[in-house]
């Protein structure tokens, strides 16, 4: 993991300088969801990039992947419910492991206030070039955040996420998150967005003693494979 050696409150400008520096360029991919137009930056040549990566590698030691750069068909489909949930303008919420932060910008376009969090600060770098980029700053707060371990001063309406139960590790400490920082109201709600063929089992076996679950499953087929696949959505309210 990268330690973040920039300063975040810098002109739109000066971080996709920023970016184009660490990535060796960025583009702007156009995504609509539920009738949100979004701009969301990617890495440009991303294969040129991974050969970079792996060329700074030291032997035996293993390549990190910027998982975090890649829209997820699942995060695609959390972003879809974001603009037609009934959240109130003033509710807040957060989402964790937000990579580039679709979602959660796809809610500030609904006009909703987001903190978007995720460990890596190359992914809070793009998260905030995205907020800049499609006019909604003043509603998304980029904050580094590792839910395995850190607690913040507050409770949400809604806490959310995608693709943040692939490690088997993080799913105890995630519920002891989820406990400490979802609002106590009786409409509260965690929305998590996954990919079908990640269960996250033991997560949701735990989630059945404490939350009424509602699944939804959205098939869709690989862009990479051809193969269809299901991207799934979870949604967990207090008994």
């Amino acid at each position: 993991m990268s330690v973040q050696d920039f300063d975040l409150e810098q002109p739109l400008e000066a971080l996709i300088a920023e970016a184009d520096r660490r990535f060796g360029g960025i583009v702007f991919e156009n995504v609509t969801v539920g009738g949100v137009d979004l701009a969301i930056p990617q890495i440009k040549d991303m294969p040129r990039y991974l050969d970079r990566l792996v060329g700074k590698t030291r032997p035996g030691e293993s390549v990190e992947l910027p998982l975090w750069a890649k829209i997820w068909p699942s995060c695609l489909m959390l972003s879809m419910f974001m603009t037609r949930c009934p959240l109130e303008k003033g509710a807040s919420v957060i989402e964790l492991g937000a990579g580039v932060g679709v979602a959660g910008l796809a809610a500030a376009k609904k006009g909703i206030a987001v903190t978007v969090t995720d460990i890596e600060p190359d992914a809070l770098l793009f998260s905030r070039i995205g907020a800049l980029k499609n006019g909604v700053e003043d509603l998304v707060n980029v904050v580094r955040c590792d839910f395995t371990k850190d607690a913040l001063d507050r409770r949400y309406d809604m806490i959310m996420g995608c693709e943040i139960l692939y490690q088997d590790h993080v799913y105890e400490p995630l519920h002891e998150f989820l406990e400490a920082h979802l609002s106590e109201e009786a409409t509260a709600e965690i929305v998590i967005a996954l990919d079908g063929v990640r269960k996250g089992k033991g997560f949701f076996q735990r989630a059945e003693d404490r939350y009424s679950m509602m699944r939804q499953s959205f098939p869709y087929k690989d862009e990479e494979s051809g193969q269809e696949r299901a991207a799934v959505l979870y949604r967990l309210r207090r008994k």
